[in-house]
Formats: structure tokens, C-alpha cells, sequence
């Protein structure tokens, strides 16, 4: 049985398999939310501005997930190889299964550093580890 909703990252075709963050722990509302239809653009001289009906404009996606593994060195290893896995200024599509049949496709890229802070559990923890990715939607056509 599939839990929901599934994160999963392709390459810009949508066909090949680049990552899928297994245990999300938190997404916020951005998935869910309806995009803004309109871009606002400010005046060079600070007077006024202009709003484009029709533009989508780009937002951040911050999924917070847990890796897991067998051992400390495995779990150094998973750590190491996702920012070349998921490489900065990369077009994806990340492929979010709310349902059975109800997916969303967002275009992303990966603009900044992929976060494991220290210190986030009270416990000293060998076999896993709280990431943060933030993913930004509509960078790219």
C-alpha cells in the first residue's frame, strides 16, 4: 500500500527516475495552494508598479525529510551523495501523487544548499538524519 502524498524527482522529460524522498516529514501548504495568476513588477524609480495578469511567478518548496540507514556510515554516505544526485541550477520536475490519481508536476530547480543541521534531536543519532531541500518552482519553462 502506497502512502501519500509521494515525492519523487525526474529529470526535465518527466521519464527518468531521479530521487524519491521517501519519508517526507513536512511540505507546508505551497503544494496545495492555488499559484498566483499575476506577477507584480516595481518601478526602476520606486513609483508605483505593474501587475501581469497570466504570469506564474516562482516560489520556494522546502520539504523536510529523514534519511535512514543501516549504519553511521552509511547514513554519512546517503548524505554525501545527494547534492550530486540532485545538482544545483538543474532543471526536474518533482511528481507529487496526492492520490491514487490525483498528481501534481511542478518544475523545480535546486538552488541552494541541501541542510542536515546537527543537534535536531535530543539523542545522538547514528542510523538517520532530519534533511531540508528547498526545491524552487517555476524557474523554468
Amino acid at each position: 500500500m502506497a502512502s501519500f502524498p509521494r515525492f519523487r524527482l525526474y529529470n526535465s522529460t518527466g521519464l527518468s527516475l531521479i530521487y524519491e524522498f521517501d519519508n517526507v516529514l513536512n511540505w507546508g501548504d505551497s503544494p496545495f495552494e492555488d499559484p498566483r495568476s499575476f506577477a507584480t513588477h516595481t518601478s526602476l524609480r520606486g513609483q508605483g508598479e505593474i501587475n501581469s495578469d497570466g504570469a506564474d511567478i516562482a516560489w520556494d518548496l522546502e520539504l523536510n525529510f529523514l534519511l535512514i540507514a543501516d549504519d553511521y556510515e552509511a547514513l554519512v554516505a546517503l548524505m554525501n551523495a545527494l547534492p550530486t544526485t540532485i545538482v544545483k541550477n538543474t532543471k526536474y520536475i518533482l511528481r507529487i501523487d496526492l492520490t491514487n490519481a490525483t498528481t501534481k508536476d511542478l518544475k523545480v530547480k535546486r538552488l541552494t544548499p541541501i541542510r542536515f543541521p546537527s543537534g535536531t534531536r535530543k539523542k545522538k543519532v547514528i542510523t538517520f538524519a532530519d534533511g531540508f531541500i528547498t526545491l524552487r518552482v517555476g524557474t523554468w519553462s
